[in-house]
Order: structure tokens, then sequence, then C-alpha cells
């Protein structure tokens, strides 16, 4: 054993609290615990970057001399709680994985119900009592739709938009089709819903609050949409903490040049998926983010709109028409929409070798 070998801190091992054993280290990528003494974390607070047992004599409060830390370096080296470096001083390569990201991974395996009484469901309807008036919206009977085949086809992420309203009836129809809730699930006390994008467990979670910024025959504002009743209701008048938001969170994350005239803000209220599962809680809302993203982009461009999801999170949840609400949700992404920028057909795209379909570019046309 050479006092020359550099050793630095496993990436994936973070410390957290164990249930009965205090303070404990968690391998995130082999899902291993260890039980550790506190001192411990003190010498691995030094190995965020390679050092030798003789760099660490001193440093290290409890070390008498660079032959035990060199003999305690290689105990954690064996269990992988440090790692040994290379000699000619390149780092491992990082394969973009975090290992908070690892460890929520790790945790899915191993969730799935509850196993215990669920007691009352949290209710599937979010209701927005300090709402300033309710907006009725009209159905899609009679709107027009297309083959799925050819909605598929001509699907696109657009981030240029025409400088016109969006007409209120085709928001109406969007949400109405990607989103309305259909009918309720038995047992009625569990709180389960039918609507037209999955969900696990039938849990619903998500909500959408719709910032309309120019909407033919709609205030500017902030809204949300009542899926059950088909309405919006008025959260806030269009301000200048609102053009911010959407800035932070649609703008400049999705590199657009202008602003689009609608940004849907999704949120979740992550209690109703908590209800039932255990360790699944936050992959369940990401994937059931992914299933309404995906319906709302196909049926915008059924109806003609432009749409761009957005993978912005607004961690700390600063909507300031949702500042009640923000021990209850989660922001999990938006979606820009607005009427295609005519100005700018979008380029064709070209098929993989070993194709037959022509691929065409989406089809722009008059609602």
């Amino acid at each position: 054993m050479s006092h020359h070998q550099r050793y630095r801190r496993n990436p994936d091992v973070i410390p957290e609290w164990g249930h009965d054993a205090g303070l404990v280290l968690r391998d995130c990528r082999q899902w291993r615990v260890f039980s550790v003494r506190p001192a411990l974390i003190g010498l691995l607070s030094h190995l965020d970057r390679p050092h030798t047992a003789e760099d660490l004599h001193g440093l290290w409060d409890e070390s008498p001399g660079p032959g035990p830390v060199a003999a305690l370096l290689e105990k954690l080296a064996d269990a992988g709680i440090v790692r040994r470096c290379p000699p000619d001083d390149e780092d491992e390569p990082d394969d973009g994985w975090s290992p908070y990201e690892l460890a929520v991974h790790r945790q899915a395996g191993t969730g799935g119900f509850t196993g215990r009484d669920l007691g009352a469901s949290p209710p599937a309807r979010f209701h927005h009592s300090e709402a300033t008036t309710t907006i009725p919206l009209p159905g899609a009977d009679g709107t027009d739709s297309r083959p799925l085949a050819t909605v598929l086809a001509e699907r696109r992420s657009t981030r240029r938009y025409a400088a016109e309203p969006v007409p209120l009836t085709t928001l109406a129809a969007c949400l109405e089709r990607a989103a309305r809730v259909r009918g309720r699930l038995p047992p009625l006390a569990y709180q389960q819903t039918q609507r037209p994008t999955p969900s696990g467990g039938a849990r619903h979670s998500l909500e959408i609050h719709v910032l309309a910024r120019d909407v033919d025959g709609l205030a500017s504002g902030a809204y949300h949409y009542d899926p059950f009743g088909h309405g919006l209701a008025k959260l806030a008048p269009w301000e200048e903490s609102l053009t911010a938001l959407q800035q932070r969170f649609i703008v400049t994350p999705a590199v657009m040049e202008a602003p689009p005239p609608v940004s849907l803000y999704l949120t979740s209220c992550a209690e109703r998926t908590a209800w039932k599962y255990s360790r699944l809680v936050l992959t369940l809302i990401y994937r059931d983010t992914g299933c309404l993203m995906q319906t709302l982009c196909l049926t915008a461009t059924d109806l003609g709109l432009a749409a761009c999801p957005v993978g912005a999170i607004d961690a700390s949840l600063s909507a300031p028409f949702l500042a009640p609400y923000r021990d209850r949700l989660i922001h999990v992404g938006g979606l820009a929409l607005g009427l295609p920028d005519r100005s700018s057909p979008p380029a064709a795209v070209t098929p993989l070798q070993g194709t037959t379909e022509k691929v065409a570019p989406p089809r722009v046309f008059q609602k």
C-alpha cells in the first residue's frame, strides 16, 4: 500500500438519516447503506478532489499519522465509499447522473402501494375559492378532427407563433379534448377519474393553469382550468409579474424570440398520488406530466395550433397567483401555444433510410 495513492469521495454516496441507525451513507448506484461515525463525514468532506494519506494528515482531527489514515482509506475504497484515483490525473468520465437522480430511480424500484389504511382520499377537484370569476368554455362538439396518423406525422415542437390572438373556441377545444374529466371510477370514495390522459392509479394529480396573454374573447390574465366544469377560473389580471413568470419558465428555457399568446403552467397536487403510492410519487407525477404534454401537443396539432412543451421547473412555485397553495402544489413543466407563424414554414423532415413513408411539413390551415 503506497502512501502516494490518491483517493476521492465516491460521488454517488450521500449522507442521510437512517430510521434506527442514526447517520448513514447511502450508495445511490449500488443501493447499499453504511452506518458511519459522524467524524468520518469530516474526512470525506476533504475528498471532493483527489488527496493522498499525507495530504489528509493534519487536516483530519482524528488522524494520528499518514499510515493509519492510508489504512482507513483502503478500507473505505474496498467498501466503495471512496475511490482510488488513477495515477495519470484523469478523472473518471461523468455519465450525467446525479446521486439524487439515482436515488429517486432506485427508490422507485422498491415502491408501490402504501399497504396501509388509506383513509379519506384527497379530492380530485381543485377549487380556487379566491377566483374572481369563472368563465364557462364552449364545447368542442362540431370541431373537425383529422386521422390520428396524420396528426402524429405533423406534430412538431414550434417556438415561433403568429402575431395574432388564439381564438377562445380553439383553446377551449384543446383543453376539453386533452384534459376534461369524462367520468368517475368506482369506488367513488377513492376520487378516481377517467380522463383522456392516463395517470398512475387514476389519481390525476395534475392541474392546468393558463397564462392567457393574447386570447380572442378572453381578458388577459392567469386562469385555472376546471376539468370537471370545463371552465376557466380567473385568478389574476395580466401584470408584469406574469410577463416575468412566462419569460423565466417558457420563453428563456425554450429559446423563443417572443412570448407565445398562451402558456400552460402545469402543477401537481402531489398528495393525490402520495395517498395511494409509496416511493413512487415523484416518478409517477413525472410520467403523468409526459402523458399530459403529449396529449396536449397532439390535440393542439389537430386543431391547427403550434405547441412547444417546456421542461423547466419552478422549484419554489413563484407564480404569484398560487401563493396560497405553495405547500400543496409543485410545478412540473409548461407548454407554449399559439397560431403557427406562416411567414416561416417549417422545414421538411428527411425520412430515415429504409422507410417508404413520406413525411411532409405540418399543414397550416385557418380555423
